[in-house]
């Protein structure tokens, strides 16, 4: 049987490798608030359901075809996959699981685009030691530049936890094309992942000492519905507030008169056009294209339970 990806191995109530670029504010799809929420809502006996969408499933199903194939082309052979257990930093309140882990051969690597591989934050590497590899699979293009959130920070907290000095994330973009992100531990880095886990550690122990939480700064509208879900339907006096309440309404103004402008300026142009597909503007091309629908079938919507989730915005009006 084809072995496949290890459940959650990490403690709930501290922060994981995976958890570490939220943490540090570098995921544009989690915030700090949602490691932390996610945590009480734990402790309090409310485990939301594991993700389930394509990306993992597929993820999980090829994850170790992936560590395979990367450890092939660094020329160290097929790593171990299986850990069973978690591991530990030695005195910070900080745990990873691996997807897995090679012993180098003493070799000197070096960038080969060929084979898809980069070394990042160095220009030679001695492949000596526990070698941390990370798999990871994407439908997106290939990027210029690994992004935080995918692996990059975690691969430094793997590192801390295993003492590991060599890490790996190897991506696999659209099915096709495997890229291997080589990484040498970041001092730097690793202080940030430390300082962080600590604070996130402060902030449980409170909860747990009184019930109190000390949530992160709310950056994001989204941010502020998921931590303050339900109204009291009380009203607050916010008198300090007033210029920044202003300063929303004078926005949505801006916004509703340039997007005004702007329907008004692609109608002269579409009008001048007629059915053209392009047009020479000087030093622009112009294209106005066209989308082609396929027939969908008619769908049964199934059925929702009904639930109340607070708004993403702000209704203003003026008193008086």
């Amino acid at each position: 049987m084809k072995q496949r990806a290890e459940g959650k191995l990490t403690p709930d109530d501290i922060i994981s490798g995976s958890q570490v670029a939220a943490i540090l504010g570098r995921n544009p799809y989690q915030t700090p608030n949602d490691i932390l929420k996610r945590a009480i809502d734990i402790m309090q006996g409310n485990e939301p359901p594991p993700p389930t969408h394509e990306s993992i499933h597929w993820g999980n199903t090829f994850e170790t075809d992936i560590l395979n194939e990367a450890c092939v082309r660094l020329g160290l052979g097929n790593p171990k996959t299986t850990f069973n257990k978690a591991f530990f930093h030695s005195t910070a309140p900080l745990a990873v699981s691996l997807d897995g882990m090679i012993q180098g051969n003493g070799q000197t690597l070096m960038t080969d685009p060929d084979k898809g591989i980069f070394l990042v934050n160095a220009d030679e590497l001695v492949l000596d030691g526990d070698i941390i590899v990370e798999s990871k699979l994407t439908g997106q293009d290939l990027e210029a530049e690994l992004p935080d959130y995918r692996g990059r920070l975690q691969l430094q907290a793997q590192m801390l936890c295993t003492g590991a000095k060599i890490g790996v994330v190897a991506v696999l973009y659209r099915g096709v094309n495997l890229r291997l992100y080589v990484f040498k531990e970041d001092p730097e880095i690793q202080q940030r992942i430390l300082d962080a886990a600590i604070d996130f550690d402060r902030r449980i122990k409170k909860y747990k000492e009184n019930e109190e939480i000390e949530w992160y700064p709310i950056e994001t509208t989204k941010d502020a519905s998921n931590i303050y879900d339900e109204d009291s339907g009380e009203i607050i006096d916010l008198t300090d507030m007033e210029d920044k309440v202003q300063t929303i309404m004078q926005i949505k103004d801006d916004i509703k008169s340039l997007q005004d402008e702007l329907e008004h300026h692609q109608a002269t142009i579409m009008a001048k056009m007629g059915d053209a597909k392009y047009a020479n503007a000087g030093r622009y091309q112009v294209t106005w294209g066209t989308l082609n629908y396929k027939a969908v079938p008619e769908k049964i919507v199934p059925a929702k339970p009904a639930r109340t989730i607070r708004m993403n915005g702000l209704r203003i009006k003026a008193h008086g």
